[in-house]
């Protein structure tokens, strides 16, 4: 069984054909899959595009790859632009667990203070306070959503989720 993180991979390039990025220059977006550090899916898309653009196309090709080559997915990590009903249900079907790291979000924000039991845990070398709670983003399925804070320079708690 095997743990396979996804990304979108901007890329700045000076070639006739790219397009402008969200990050305001030039370039493509490929999408990445990686195993440990083998790179085992790759599959390009425009630059200017939202990465949420045909990604759950993208991500049931890699899997039918994996599966095709009797790879079993474990654990699937990927970033917030998976963040989509119709993307997580792909995702679901093909691997044991999932995780999505997501952006900021105000609708939980004010919840979050009365959490308790905060783990500390140092991710990548940063020190970050950890915590979760049950929400249901889409109707009759609830998910589990980790909640990350990190102190800021100036003291005070910054969080994400």
């Amino acid at each position: 069984m095997y743990d396979v993180d996804f990304d979108h991979q901007i890329i700045e390039i000076e070639k006739y054909d790219a397009k402008p990025t969200y990050k305001k220059f030039f370039g493509y977006r490929p999408g990445v899959s990686v195993i440990g550090d083998l790179i085992v899916g790759i599959e390009n898309s425009n630059g200017n595009t939202n990465v949420r653009f045909h990604q759950k196309n993208t991500q049931k090709r890699f899997f039918e790859r994996f599966e095709q080559n009797g790879l079993i997915i474990n654990r699937f990590r990927t970033d917030c632009g998976a963040c989509s009903k119709e993307i997580v249900e792909e995702i679901e079907k093909h691997s044991k667990s999932f995780y999505i790291r997501a952006n900021r979000c105000s609708s939980i924000y004010n919840d979050t203070f009365a959490l308790k039991g905060w783990k500390t845990e140092e991710i990548n070398g940063i020190e970050f306070e950890l915590n979760s709670i049950l929400v249901e983003k889409w109707k009759g399925k609830a998910y589990r959503l980790v909640i990350q804070r990190q102190k800021r320079m100036d003291g005070m708690q910054d969080f994400w989720e």
